[in-house]
């Protein structure tokens, strides 16, 4: 008898590439794990405690990328996809959960169940993939995932919060650059491109990144639901909505707005797919940490800062720029003189904000990222047909 062949995985180019309910659902675990490293980084106003929190951060953000590329390649409706994104969640649910205490008794369980993601992840693709060119790949990120996986679980179990810091960067280092440079083997060819969905992949970023959004304008009502109105307070509540405003307008009037006609176009589409993910990661950290900064901005609005969480307001707006910088490089093949100007204004306000008061200090990044955007503004006006570049 011969064996009635399997269906592929991979998505049908002419079925429909749109973002399925089940990623959207999934997005919701990612969101939880933002909010939760916000109010860490709020919470612990000391350089370490924001190094703990980029690098938690890094870690869900590593999770979100790597199941969206998943489920860019193969279709989410076929098995086991779906019940692999619904494990993934879990165990994202579970690693944010254990976040607040990471670096402390709950770091076996952070670091050890991104180990068990990434492990159950290529076991099962390389079990469905069996027989197929794509199993390769899968084969590969499995050796890779087995060295930084020990190096989670490593860290997990050292006690000193100080060496679990410095074991999981190395861990993290590993993932980032075996997803970069396409987890490469000794004595094999390289991987070829990662080949994408372009509408699917850039309405996975846009949405990820509108939901991180959404984790601002939540710490900005729940902090000012939890305190006594004041001038003060109401006064930074306005100066944070006015933020996630302009952090909108930026992005969706910008090169984010224009992405899949980016992916679609380039003649570079891979490099598009392999920037993409840190030019995001910079944007998301940089609207992670204003919320931060929001959350202790609004408790306490008089309060002069200290120089970690001045860092952080500031650091915020920067990050944000930087990552809007690089998009529209990779989009447009330019550096908007706008952004330098910000990023150099944020830097510059520094040694200056450690004299003001909460409140003034959030007010001045948020006037310069108003700044920027009315430069964006000013300059699409004048070049009103600026599209994607395709050299």
């Amino acid at each position: 008898m011969t064996k009635e062949p399997r269906l592929p995985l991979t998505r049908i180019p002419s079925g429909s590439q749109r973002a399925d309910l089940l990623e959207l659902f999934f997005d919701l675990a990612v969101v939880a794990g933002l909010a939760l490293t916000s109010a860490k980084m709020a919470a612990d106003q000391t350089w370490t405690g924001i190094s703990q929190g980029l690098l938690v951060l890094s870690t869900l953000w590593a999770v979100w990328v790597t199941t969206t590329l998943i489920t860019d390649t193969y279709s989410p409706r076929k098995r086991p996809i779906p019940y692999l994104i619904l494990a993934v969640m879990f165990g994202l649910m579970l690693m944010s959960a254990a976040l607040p205490a990471a670096f402390g008794d709950h770091g076996l369980i952070f670091g050890g169940t991104w180990a068990a993601i990434n492990l159950g992840r290529g076991l099962t693709l390389i079990r469905s993939l069996r027989g197929r060119s794509e199993q390769e790949r899968s084969v590969r990120a499995l050796v890779w995932s087995l060295g930084s996986g020990t190096l989670w679980v490593v860290g997990g179990l050292v006690s000193d919060p100080g060496w679990r810091l410095v074991v999981w960067l190395a861990a993290l280092a590993v993932d980032y650059i075996a997803f970069g440079f396409r987890f490469p083997i000794p004595g094999r060819p390289p991987l070829p491109q990662y080949q994408v969905a372009p509408e699917h992949l850039a309405e996975r970023y846009q949405q990820i990144y509108i939901l991180t959004l959404g984790e601002l304008i939540l710490v900005s009502v729940l902090s000012l639901s939890h305190q006594p109105f004041t001038a003060g307070r109401i006064g930074a509540f306005g100066t944070a909505v006015l933020t996630a405003v302009v952090l909108w307008w930026s992005y969706a009037r910008g090169a984010g707005a224009t992405l899949r006609a980016a992916i679609e176009s380039s003649p570079h589409r891979g490099r598009l797919v392999q920037t993409n993910p840190y030019a995001h990661w910079l944007m998301v950290a940089g609207v992670v940490g204003t919320a931060a900064g929001v959350e202790r901005v609004i408790a306490w609005p008089g309060e002069q800062p200290g120089t970690p969480m001045t860092a952080l307001i500031l650091g915020g707006a920067g990050l944000f720029l930087c990552g809007r910088a690089v998009l529209e490089h990779e989009v447009y093949q330019r550096v908007p003189l706008s952004h330098v100007v910000g990023l150099v204004a944020a830097i510059a306000l520094g040694p200056l904000a450690v004299h003001l008061s909460g409140l003034a200090v959030s007010v001045a990044a948020g006037l310069v990222l108003l700044g920027v955007a009315v430069g964006e503004l000013l300059r699409a006006r004048r070049h009103p047909a600026q599209a994607p570049a395709t050299t």
